[in-house]
């Protein structure tokens, strides 16, 4: 008897104690979770031009921000007088081809280390730069990290992705998580201009996206999902390629040609063809025109869109397209009427979607079209020097294991002409980016303004 009891009396204990540690276990558990650090997302540019840089970054709770931004001629200390989480400056009237530094302050205490960036040339300008080219990476993965810790050390002008950013959905915490921490070295100092991937559109179509990205006062195009812009003699164009119906109905398909994104590229097209300052045409989206991927994940041409784009590449003279989709690398021959041609004359597809997406059930072969194509990780780095351009696909080793050159033949090349000095901004310009929500900063003197709470 006096043994059962005791037995009991342990029983009882050993219960009431494993009762006592679930409660800790879960009292711990129900407590707020404490931020890493007071910056969710660490500053990256949304967009620049020659005389301007928009820069952005988010903190976990509302807080003060402000930032001070300098040459070796001039000096500008901004600091909000409001609270806010989503940070967003526009810094206006800066010279073109010039490096700036630059601090973040928080609260009035200074966050982050001196950054640097440099302003775009005068459009029409020929000399030499360098951007990288990226796709499906969101996974935040092994081979997406072997990856970044090249691309973080990289020094380009900007930075080219085509789209699945974030894996699976898009949303608001993937973007945060398999993106802007895994590239926030090289984000603080290159702005990256993305295509939209059907991953990136899944949550509220797209709004995720739409919100980390586009500029204050939104894209010239009308569009957030569609935009183009110039660095020195070079006309980008990004597109939205997604042809789900109801992402249609919202935004347009670029296949229907009467849809507003198709007669916008058309403009687009034309009116980089006549200027006399654009040498090249590079065009880039998420689904390929011409891709040699096989097996059950692997998608393969996308029709649609090659019946969309191919005929105005050849009729427009576009020498480069560049997409993703397939988790792999690929390099077209030159195509023109969907027939093989000569070095330039005709238009070369690049696939680089081997950014960290998986490889399940995907294959990658060959077709008449191919010129190179592995399954591998990898991202792409293009210089463009005056009417030559070189290309560079890099593993998660940085080593390159496909190079590729072209150049805009003679009978294309547009002459010389004099670049003119930049203008300043008119003062309407920044009433203009004012009330589409961002920070104006005029370099000539001292702002004090605002963020936003999303």
């Amino acid at each position: 008897m006096h043994r059962t009891l005791v037995l009991a009396l342990l029983l009882l204990a050993v219960t009431l104690g494993l009762r006592c540690a679930r409660n800790s276990e879960r009292a711990a558990l129900d407590e707020p979770i404490t931020p890493p650090g007071a910056v969710e997302r660490e500053p990256y540019f949304v967009w620049m031009t020659d005389s301007s840089a928009t820069i952005r970054w988010r903190t976990w709770q509302p807080a003060q921000s402000g930032i001070r931004f300098w040459s070796e001629a001039d000096t500008t200390e901004l600091l909000l007088e409001q609270e806010g989480r989503t940070h967003t400056f526009q810094m206006l009237q800066l010279q073109p081809a010039t490096t700036y530094h630059y601090e973040i302050r928080l609260n009035d205490t200074l966050w982050s280390k001196t950054a640097d960036f440099t302003t775009f040339p005068l459009p029409g300008s020929k000399d030499a730069f360098t951007f990288l080219l990226m796709g499906d990476t969101g996974m935040n993965n092994t081979p997406q990290r072997a990856l970044a810790e090249h691309i973080n050390q990289e020094t380009p002008n900007f930075i080219l992705h085509v789209g699945d950013l974030a894996y699976p959905d898009g949303t608001d915490r993937e973007y945060t998580v398999n993106h802007f921490e895994i590239f926030a070295p090289v984000l603080q100092r290159a702005p990256l201009f993305p295509a939209p991937g059907d991953h990136d559109l899944r949550t509220n179509l797209g709004a995720p996206y739409i919100e980390a990205f586009e500029p204050p006062g939104g894209h010239a195009s009308g569009s957030s999902l569609y935009y183009s812009f110039t660095y020195g003699n070079a006309r980008f164009i990004s597109l939205d390629t997604k042809d789900d119906p109801e992402h249609a109905a919202r935004f347009g398909y670029i296949g229907d040609p009467t849809s507003q994104q198709y007669q916008w590229l058309l403009r687009e097209l034309s009116d980089a063809r006549r200027d006399p300052g654009i040498d090249w045409i590079i065009v880039f989206f998420h689904h390929a025109p011409y891709s040699a991927s096989t097996g059950f994940g692997g998608h393969g041409s996308h029709l649609p869109t090659r019946r969309a784009l191919s005929p105005l590449f050849d009729g427009y003279q576009v020498p480069l397209a560049l997409s993703g989709h397939d988790h792999d690398y690929q390099r077209s021959r030159p195509i023109r009427g969907n027939t093989i041609q000569e070095d330039g004359s005709g238009t070369v597809y690049i696939v680089s979607g081997g950014g960290g997406g998986r490889w399940t059930f995907r294959g990658t072969g060959t077709d008449w079209f191919s010129a190179f194509t592995r399954q591998i990780n990898q991202y792409v780095r293009i210089q463009i020097d005056h009417y030559d351009l070189s290309l560079e696909a890099v593993d998660t080793g940085g080593n390159v294991f496909d190079t590729y050159a072209m150049s805009i033949p003679e009978d294309q090349r547009k002459p010389e002409i004099e670049q003119a000095e930049p203008l300043a901004t008119p003062p309407a310009a920044a009433a203009e980016t004012e009330a589409a929500g961002a920070t104006p900063i005029d370099t000539s003197s001292t702002a004090t303004s605002s963020a936003t709470t999303p």
